[in-house]
Parts: structure tokens; sequence; C-alpha cells
């Protein structure tokens, strides 16, 4: 059967990500929504049967949900662990040895939903931001891959709940403002200073003794 599909982006994804460029090589409809209304009145008229999010970065409103039978997310991460904004940037800091990408439902609340399915990637000893942002590209299209798949024969499964615990969410804001703590140890400054290297994004910041401030991207030199 043929399948219909509409891309939509906000403003601030429809240049540097390429999404119309993208939607329009597959001969996909793209629509650019600035508000939420907009959004809702865009998908009432295109009553999909899935709603599929992508690094999407505003809360899709209950409202919208609610126009979908069925509502599902990729994040970059292997939830419970590191909700929110900056997964790379986390599972860096935090010292994770593994991580990867997760396709969940959709509910009002960020990135609770059941888990569908799940993509691994390793977290090397030297990896940076910028590294491992390559490696979950290339786990968001074997996870999106794999799930449209089921969606579009078998079916999508139920999902298992995720793990209750201490799981807390990001924020989109960086420990200490993105500089370094001068309290804290060289294995923990090392991490940050990989985590934060995301050109062309300004990486990881020091302040010297004469007020100076100076990015840091050069590990060796510490």
């Amino acid at each position: 059967d043929l399948v219909e599909v509409i891309v939509i982006a906000p403003p601030e994804q429809e240049g540097p990500y390429l999404v119309r460029d993208a939607a329009s090589r597959f001969g996909f409809d793209f629509r650019c929504v600035s508000t939420d209304a907009e959004l809702e009145s865009t998908l009432r008229d295109f009553r999909p049967s899935l709603l599929a999010s992508i690094l999407y970065p505003r809360r899709v409103p209950q409202a919208v949900l609610d126009l979908c039978p069925d509502a599902i997310n990729f994040h970059p991460s292997l939830l419970p662990r590191h909700r929110g904004s900056h997964t790379q940037f986390w599972s860096i800091f935090d010292g994770d040895s593994v991580t990867g990408v997760t396709c969940h439902r959709m509910l009002l609340k960020f990135d609770a939903g059941a888990t569908i399915h799940q993509v691994e990637r390793p977290v090397t000893e030297d990896e940076t931001a910028l590294s491992l942002n390559k490696k979950l590209a290339g786990a968001m299209e074997e996870c999106f891959a794999f799930v449209i798949g089921l969606a579009l024969t078998a079916g999508l499964p139920a999902g298992e709940p995720q793990p209750t615990g201490d799981f807390p969410y990001h924020p989109r804001r960086f420990p200490n403002q993105g500089f370094i703590d001068p309290a804290w140890d060289d294995c923990k400054i090392e991490r940050f200073i990989r985590a934060m290297y995301m050109p062309p994004y300004v990486g990881a910041q020091c302040r010297l003794v004469n007020g100076t401030t100076l990015q840091v991207v050069i590990l060796d030199a510490l």
C-alpha cells in the first residue's frame, strides 16, 4: 500500500539540518511550523496514523498527541539514562561505556514512554561529543529503519515500561556554564573537555588567574 508522509520541522531546524532538502529528495511533503497551533492544524488536516519524532526541539502538546493513534520518539541515549538534552555530553562526562538510541512511545512528559527498541554504541576512552554524535547518527538511522519496518509490517509492540529510579532529566545547559571547575579531579576535567568538543560550537572553557577566558581543545596541553 502507498504510504503518505509529511515532514514537519520548526524554523530553527529548517536550515542547519537541511530537513526541507532531505524531504524533497524523497518526494515527501514538507511543512515549517512556528507554533503549536500550526503544528496541531497541520496534523489535524493530515490525519496521521503514526507520528514519529526525531530530535524535535520542542514538547509535543497533548492536543497533538491525541490526534494520532500512535506516536513514537527516537531519543539519542539508552533511556532511562540521560533524558533531555545534550546526551552526547552526558554520556561522556558521566563516564558511560555504552550509549545508543531509544525508540519509545511519546507521552506529554519528556522521554518517559514505554521502550520499543534500542540500538547500542560503545563509548571509547578517547570519545568526544563530535565522534559520539557520528556514532549516534548511525544508530538513529538503524533504529528508525527497524522500527518503521515493524510499523509497516507486523505492527509496533506495546513496549516495556522504563525502569524507575534516579534518572535525572538534563536541561539545555552545561555544568558550570561550560567552564572547567578547578575543584574537579583530572579525570573529570578530561572527560569534560572531551564531552564539550563539538565544533563549530564553543568547547570547554577555563578562567586564568588574570581573568582571561581560554577555550581548551587540546587535551595534551593539560
